[in-house]
This record gives C-alpha cells, structure tokens and sequence, in this order.
C-alpha cells in the first residue's frame, strides 16, 4: 500500500497537541512523540499493584465466548508477567463495527502495541475495550450504504425502544437481524470477495446474542492473527473486580468534579475548545435502575440522586450498595479512564481528537485517586482510496489534500465553467452590471418624479436580476447534463472521500470495503507505518 499524508483542517488543541505546544501539554504527564517517555512510563507501572489474575480470568472468559484465538489465549496470560503493559482504546459498539474510525483505531492498538514491544522490550498487548455500558442508541443502529450514487442509513429494525436508557451489552439484537445484514450486502457489487465476508458476518451473527456480542465475534475474526484482547465494560465479574475503586471514586467524587471544572476553565482560558459538560455536582458513575442507566449527581444536601429522582443514596448507602451490588454502577466519561487505569497497565492510551480533548481536563482527577495520567496517543486517522478514484484525481488534476478537506465542488464547478465558449458567471456578472447601468436613468427620472415611482423602479430592477439568476442556473444546468459522465466522476469522489462533509472514517462502514478488497484488509492495515504525528494518511489500496 502507498501511503500519502495529508494535512487536515483540525481543532487548535489537536494541531497544538501535535506540534507539541506547552500550552496544551502542561495538561499532560507525557509527551506520546519522545520515545523515552515509554520507558519512563514502564517504569512507573512495574511499581504499581493490578489485580493481575483476577483480570486474565475475567478475559478468558470474556474472550472465549467470542471465539478466541490462541494468540490472544496467549495475550491475555502474558498480563501475568510483572513487566506486562497494554496499549489501549475503545469505542461504542457499532453494528458491523459501526464507522471506519473504530477499525483505524483498533490498527493503531495493535501497531504501537507490537511497536513499543520492540523497543521496550517487554510485553505489550494490545487491548480494545467495548463500552458496553454505554446506551445512545441512536449513534449505534446503523451503517451507512451507497444506493445510486447517494449515502443513506440503513437502520437495524430494534422494536426496544430507542430512549430506553439500556447498556448495548444487555440489549438482545432483534431476531430479524439477518435481514438487516441482507439489506447493507444487497447494496453491495457482488465482488469474488462478497460470499467470504457475508459467510463471516453470519457467523458472527449467528454466535452472538447481544450488539456487543456481535461486534466482538465479528471483531475476533477480523484480527484472529493479531492477539488483540478485547473487554467488555460492562461484564458483570469486571464490575466486582472494580468495586473497591467504585467507592474510591465515591470517596472522592468533590475532589474529582472540582478539578474537571477548573481544568475545563483554564483550557477555555488558553482557547481550546473540550466538548465536556460538567458541574461541581456530578457524581461521574451511572446507577442501573430497573433496566435503565441512570446518571448520578450530588444534590444539596450531599446525596447521591439520579437526575429524575428515581434513586437516592447517602454517601455511605450508596458505598454499601457498591459493595453488595457492583454491577449495578458504570463510569461515564470523566471516570471511565480512571477506572481503565485502575485496572489495566495502561502504557498508552489511543485515543482520537474528541478523546484526547476531554482527557486534557483529566489530569488533576487522576493525581486525586493517586493515578498517573498515561501516555496519550492520538491514533492514526486514515483514508481509503481505490486506485480507479487515484485515475481520477489525476485526470481532473485534483489535490489529495483539499480533496479531503474541502471535497470537489469548487474543482467541480472550475472544470464545468471552463466547458463553455465564454465563461457563465462572468458573461452574467458583465450583463448585470451593463443592466444596472441601463436602468440607471430610468430610476433617476422616476426620483425627480417621486419616491413611490422610484421604489416601483428599483423592485423593477431587483426583477431583472432574479430573471437573470435563473437564466445563469439553467445554462450551469444545462452544461451539468452535458457533461453529466464527469460531473458523476466528482460527486463519486465527493462521496467517498468527503461523505457528509466530513471526513470518510466518520461515515462508511469496513463491510464495504471487505467486499471490495478482501478480508485480508484489516491485518494489512496493521502493517501502516506508524506516523503518529501526522494529521491524516491517504491510503491507496
């Protein structure tokens, strides 16, 4: 594969983050680019006490149910050496792997994983962990498909209603699943691959009960090669494991909400934007309440209650139903990375630009529960290009970068003008401005005469204007059906590598791609270079 980096239009504090500006990193303990700081890091976690054995019995389990390959058999008991580290992400559990970006950042898992193995020389696993507490499900009941040159989603037929607040590890796929599968393959061009990929996806889906089970399977067999270990947050034997660090965050919870606020302020104060909507108030864990998950917050007297008042602890009722009920809490976004720290070895956290900005306000919350921020990685942000779309950025003479960027309009609407004799929007431009200096005198003899006649005048004009407007949209029209095979080739482009307007991993789904390609694509994009200072890599397949 050929690779070609590309410049992105980003965020001040992900372009300052990765220029490595002190005013972003005093948020941080490491700086992810200075090779040396992994060791440091190392350093520090072989200091550290994990519930070592405990969490390789939980994987196990996890991971058997999922079909587990050896070599994450394998993976998951090299976590009992002292020196094990991981190298972790995760990501809400989407329907076939929801978009691009969750495989982009399960590459970058598994290529610093295998990376700083190398140069540590000790273990590193790489480690995906499924949100499965998470209920929006809304972000997750669809994929993206492409019908006659148009994007649309194609949405999974979940009779359970969409605002029940139900953790995707407990909510059951429909038993018309396979239909849905049908409909995203039947928008497919059968390819020599279409039979592989649809067998694999059905055998996912066949072992599975839950959204998560069938991202795993599905997942499990994308990467059998590559020893990746996946967890499920909201496992049952996770959360006992988790007690204890449940009731710290309790314990805790003033210091952690205060120090989440004034982080946020001081980010605001220097200009970077961190989508967190956070008070002194919260509690930063969810309660599951008679199905739903159910945010906790702290109200006026010190109580632990949930927003709609369903449940309401003292500080000490809520540690006792922790201690009997564990399974019953889950971390939100403030405390989910406390509670993977707590937990994992955590060498490196892979995280993309929405998650990188939030952990900035993180790190005082970590020196609260005497943890250390890890290192952060920002993970790698791919594109990827047909060689047939390469023939035809060369043919339109389009650049990689503002392609992805800015999509084709602009090139688009440059190559139709040069189509006719004499360019549209010039010859209308020079036609406006003669009419408006034509009508001129009319308008000034209608003045001398008086105000309503004027104003009658200049409505007169705004007329021949709209007229003219209209004329100039049918000749762009009309050179658009005359052209219509290149104007097609634009909007295909447009389609794949500015989909929505944003950016191509947001939008499609890795199923589309299998077909084209093969199931052997996940596991070459683990051979990628690893630029992680780069903002964006255009991958020509």
């Amino acid at each position: 594969m050929d690779v070609q980096s590309i410049k992105l239009d980003q965020s001040k504090l992900m372009q300052e983050y990765r220029d490595r500006k002190e005013s972003i990193y005093q948020h941080f303990y490491y700086d992810p680019f200075q090779i040396n700081n992994f060791k440091r890091r190392l350093d520090y976690i072989t200091k550290q006490k994990y519930q070592r054995e405990n969490l390789v019995d939980i994987l196990k389990v996890q991971n058997r149910k999922w079909g587990m390959s050896d070599q994450v058999e394998k993976q998951i008991d090299t976590l009992l050496d002292p020196n094990a580290s991981v190298v972790i992400g995760g990501q809400q559990t989407g329907l076939l792997t929801g978009p691009l970006y969750t495989i982009h950042k399960i590459v970058s898992i598994i290529i610093q994983a295998k990376e700083q193995q190398d140069y540590l020389k000790q273990p590193v696993i790489p480690v995906f962990w499924m949100a499965g507490e998470d209920h929006d499900f809304l972000e997750v009941d669809h994929v993206y498909t492409l019908d006659e040159n148009e994007l649309h989603k194609t949405r999974i037929n979940d009779q359970t209603p969409f605002d029940v607040k139900l953790p995707l590890s407990k909510r059951e796929l429909p038993k018309d699943t396979q239909a849905f599968v049908d409909r995203v393959f039947a928008s497919f061009q059968e390819t020599e691959h279409t039979k592989a990929v649809y067998d694999l996806v059905t055998q996912a889906l066949l072992a599975s009960d839950t959204y998560v089970d069938f991202f795993a399977c599905f997942i499990q067999q994308l990467f059998q090669e590559e020893g990746l270990v996946l967890v499920d947050a909201a496992d049952d034997d996770l959360r006992r494991m988790e007690k204890d660090y449940f009731i710290k965050i309790v314990d805790h919870q003033q210091e952690i909400a205060t120090s989440v606020v004034n982080r946020l302020q001081e980010l605001s104060k220097d200009d970077y934007h961190v989508s967190l909507d956070v008070t002194a108030t919260d509690a930063h864990l969810f309660y599951h309440h008679e199905g739903e998950r159910l945010l906790l917050e702290v109200d006026d007297s010190g109580d632990f209650v949930t927003k709609g008042g369903e449940a309401r602890f003292t500080k000490e009722s809520l540690k006792d139903t922790i201690e009997a009920s564990p399974e019953k809490f889950s971390n939100n976004v403030v405390t989910r990375p406390l509670m993977q720290e707590c937990v994992f070895p955590v060498l490196s956290f892979v995280g993309g630009p929405g998650e990188i900005a939030y952990w900035a306000a993180l790190k005082d919350a970590f020196v609260t529960l005497d943890l250390q921020l890890p290192i952060v990685t920002p993970r790698l942000s791919l594109t990827l290009m047909k060689r047939n779309h390469q023939t035809l950025l060369n043919d339109y003479q389009i650049d990689a970068t503002d392609l992805i960027n800015y999509g084709t309009y602009q090139d688009k609407m440059d190559w139709l003008k040069r189509q006719t004799q004499s360019p549209i929007d010039e010859t209308v431009n020079e036609v406006k401005k003669q009419f408006t200096q034509d009508h001129k005198p009319l308008q000034d003899l209608a003045a001398s005469i008086s105000s309503d006649l004027h104003d009658l005048t200049q409505t007169n004009l705004d007329q021949i204007q709209e007229q003219i407007n209209y004329i100039e949209k049918r000749l762009m029209q009309a050179v658009k059906e005359k052209n219509q095979v290149t104007v097609n080739h634009f909007d295909t482009l447009d389609l794949f590598y500015r989909p929505e307007g944003g950016l191509q991993e947001r939008i499609w789904n890795i199923t589309y791609w299998l077909n084209e390609l093969g199931l052997s694509l996940p596991q070459e994009l683990t051979k990628l270079p690893a630029r992680w200072e780069q903002d964006h890599q255009l991958v020509y397949l």
